[in-house]
């Protein structure tokens, strides 16, 4: 049975961890923090996908033929609850059925909003692009990106979420010398059940 690394730290102060045990550590608190964390995240309301699509942009170039649409300039996309801005919002569709959307932001990240059934809450989502495969559920964050709920945080580089398994994939940034790149989790204490 493998030791944390608190536990060997307790066990053999004197003895530096090497990287790899390190490496494990983290690993190990990042899957503890996921399954912690996404139970909680499931899915959007089930009668969102039935609610029209609402769009206002500045400008709009929409192509029939290839099922390509974009909209550019202060964009806000509402179908029931969930909510997507950006400077420019991309939807791809097939036989009149939307495919995939595509937030991107550039001075400000893009936005997704989602709310949650059974008092959830909202999932809220960040990132300079995000990519919202709509038929898959899955949600790819990537640049700064930012995943709450509840006041629970997940951060990282980019976040791949799959919205039916509840999973996710975080990876910090490549650049070692900038801190804010590294994936970090924070979690709200649980209130007190009152007796």
């Amino acid at each position: 049975m493998s030791q944390s690394h608190e536990q060997a730290k307790r066990l053999h102060p004197n003895e530096r961890p090497d990287r790899k045990s390190r490496r494990r550590g983290v690993e190990y608190y990042l899957i503890l923090g996921a399954t912690v964390l996404l139970p909680v995240m499931a899915q959007a309301l089930p009668s969102d996908r039935q609610k029209p699509i609402e769009i206002e942009s500045n400008t709009a170039d929409i192509d029939n033929k290839k099922g390509v649409s974009i909209y550019k300039g202060n964009v806000v996309m509402i179908q029931g609850t969930t909510r997507i801005t950006g400077d420019k919002v991309t939807i791809y569709s097939a036989q009149q059925e939307v495919k995939k959307i595509v937030a991107e932001g550039n001075q400000e990240r893009a936005y997704y909003e989602e709310q949650q059934p059974d008092d959830q809450g909202t999932l809220q989502a960040w990132g300079h692009t995000i990519d919202y495969q709509v038929a898959g559920d899955k949600i790819q964050l990537i640049k700064q990106a930012q995943l709450t709920q509840k006041g629970d945080t997940f951060t990282g580089e980019r976040i791949d979420y799959d919205l039916t398994k509840q999973t996710v994939n975080a990876k910090g940034s490549e650049n070692k010398s900038n801190p804010d790149g590294r994936v970090k989790m924070i979690y709200q204490p649980k209130p007190e059940s009152k007796q």
